[in-house]
């Protein structure tokens, strides 16, 4: 399986109960087709760079996941059929990245660690 993120802006008007609801079919339409959804972050109402059909807000949300690559062509046919999605984009994350980003949160983890052990030397 390969990492991918996918960042979907949602029209501005969208009531809260049906933009939980496009929310939740997407974390679904990725775990029925055999996928992992690592990070489901979000990033609330932004301004676009330029007016898309006629708005000038959306909702953000990137969802970063592991998938082989017929879950993420189910999942963009997903989100071109869905009115309130007006735009998105997906990208594969190269592994040389994918690699980085996890001796990155492996170091960011370690370091959390020592600073909650009390040094075990200072009475000594």
């Amino acid at each position: 399986m390969r990492e991918y993120e996918t960042l979907y802006v949602q029209h501005p008007e969208v009531p809260e109960a049906r933009y939980e609801e496009i929310n939740a079919r997407v974390r679904s339409l990725i775990l029925e087709q055999g996928g992992e959804v690592i990070s489901f972050e979000p990033w609330g109402m932004r301004e676009l760079a330029y007016p898309i059909q006629k708005q000038k807000r959306g909702r953000y949300v990137l969802v970063r996941y592991r998938a082989l690559p017929a879950a993420v062509t189910e999942l963009e046919r997903n989100l071109k059929l869905l009115d309130e999605v007006i735009r998105f984009i997906t990208v594969r994350i190269p592994e040389h990245i994918r690699k980085r980003r996890q001796q990155l949160s492996t170091a960011g983890e370690e370091a959390a660690t020592k600073e909650h052990r009390p040094d075990e030397g200072a009475n000594a």
